[in-house]
């Protein structure tokens, strides 16, 4: 079975230590005793919180950042380095996010210049693309994508593009409710997929994986995830719960929501 991911962005919550500190330990609790392979979970809190997490997060969880800036040091105030990611053992990510673009204003050259910071160190890229209801309504929304694809992965090397993990989030499903048909998905992976192939080859572009993103619940990953054949999910507001964000592993881990758990006795 491909490996999947299952990409936790809690965004401007936790707004405490006791909340960041009953998170964990739910997570821990949740997580104890059941069988989830070939899926990797990973958890992007606020960057206050990430040497907590670095610190408390179980196992089996990698830890992902929710930005980060394109240079290592200097006079950028409030920007996180990669070197502060590294240091505190950040695996992952998240570049480009639509509220990132949204109320940051950053641009598709800013995102690849992160993207491109973050590979240099080891660091993972989740890169998100994305188009708005504007967009397509337009009938443009495969030109936007492509054309963010082509700029984040600009001089990027086929060895280190294989190294980032594309999150697909149609910037009018996030936070909306409106939730985007299985075949829609579908035809956005393709795009994707394309824009790969044309600057990699095939063989690369398979090897990327490509989530979705966008009001993602347990409930209709089949929907979101597993019908159009997508690698992942990003997920918002779900992933502050534990018991949900577990569920979601092993629904697209292929154990779904009802299975036995396994002991510690038997794992």
């Amino acid at each position: 079975m491909k490996k999947r991911y299952l990409v936790g962005n809690l965004k401007m919550n936790l707004n405490s230590v006791s909340e960041t500190e009953h998170y964990l330990v739910a997570l821990k609790k949740e997580l104890f005793g059941k069988r989830i392979e070939n899926v990797e979970i990973v958890v992007a809190p606020s960057s206050i919180y990430l040497e907590r997490f670095s610190r408390e997060l179980p196992e089996n969880v990698s830890l992902g950042a929710q930005d980060v800036f394109w240079e290592k040091e200097g006079s950028y105030t409030s920007q996180i380095s990669t070197s502060m990611l590294n240091d505190v053992h950040a695996g992952f990510v998240v570049i480009g996010h639509s509220e990132r673009r949204l109320y940051a204003h950053e641009t598709d050259g800013e995102v690849g210049w992160k993207v491109r910071a973050a590979l240099h160190e080891n660091i993972r890229p989740i890169l998100c693309v994305g188009e708005t209801a504007e967009d397509r309504e337009r009938g443009v929304a495969a030109d936007i994508v492509s054309g963010q694809i082509v700029e984040a992965f600009r001089d990027v090397s086929p060895m280190m593009a294989e190294r980032v993990v594309v999150a697909y989030e149609p910037r009018w499903a996030i936070g909306s409710d409106v939730i985007p048909e299985s075949e829609d998905i579908f035809e956005m992976r393709i795009v994707i997929h394309r824009a790969l192939a044309e600057a990699y080859g095939p063989s690369v572009a398979d090897r990327i994986p490509v989530l979705y993103g966008g009001s993602v619940k347990e409930s209709l990953l089949d929907r979101l995830c597993l019908e159009p054949r997508m690698d992942g999910v990003l997920v918002g507001r779900e992933s502050l719960y534990p018991h949900e964000l577990v569920r979601m592993a092993r629904h697209i881990g292929g154990y779904g929501s009802t299975d036995s758990e396994v002991s510690d006795n038997n794992s």
